[in-house]
């Protein structure tokens, strides 16, 4: 598949996907960390009207220097599901990853955790496996409505972390929804990830 054909199913999937966890996530804002243990679920069926038409994939421009987006604010929480190839979502404060229908061939555990440490930042793990690989790609949500930046129009990025040192490893393709400050973006595997914004571009 060309690079340009690449763009365009990416940017559908997370378009598509941005809008199932965008239905998911609204009801969930509450303080009380979401530790459910359920069972498979299909996922819902998307919603494109939640995901507005103007939505941009982006990516931190090259050698631009970017930092972590600073969240004093963001809540701890933990949430826990066993996962299906019907595919299924987790919720956390706002705070979400979708898997979609095929992406999972055997039922198993994962976990969403958001640390809480200081940064819009989340980790995502499959239960006994180091390093998960989905079958498709999976589109995962952090919520930064309460780091304080309502006021400022500069973008934010998606970034694979390292979560030992916070250093940015790998700039993740996402839609900054502004209006309801999340940052949706797709991937194949399971880590750290987290919200940053290039230092010269705020003020």
């Amino acid at each position: 598949m060309h690079t340009k054909q690449k763009a365009a199913a990416l940017r559908l999937h997370v378009t598509m996907a941005a809008a199932i966890i965008a239905l998911a996530a609204c009801g969930d804002r509450s303080a009380t960390p979401d530790r459910t243990v359920g069972p498979t679920v299909d996922a819902p069926a998307p919603q494109l009207a939640s995901v507005p038409s103007t939505a941009q994939l982006a990516l931190a421009p090259a050698g631009a220097p970017s930092e972590l987006l600073a969240c004093p604010a963001m809540k701890a929480g933990q949430s826990t599901r066993m996962v299906g190839p019907g595919g299924g979502m987790i919720v956390v404060n706002g705070n979400a990853v979708a898997i979609p229908r095929g992406a999972v061939k055997t039922p198993t555990r994962f976990t969403l955790s958001v640390p809480g440490n200081g940064f819009a930042e989340v980790d995502v793990k499959a239960e006994g496996v180091d390093h998960y690989v989905f079958s498709r790609p999976i589109v995962i949500t952090i919520d930064y409505s309460s780091c304080g930046v309502a006021g400022t129009d500069k973008p934010f990025y998606g970034w694979y972390i390292d979560q030992s040192s916070h250093n940015l490893l790998e700039n993740m393709a996402a839609v900054d929804d502004r209006y309801n400050q999340r940052l949706f973006f797709a991937t194949m595997h399971l880590s750290g990830y987290a919200v940053a914004y290039v230092r010269d571009q705020v003020e």
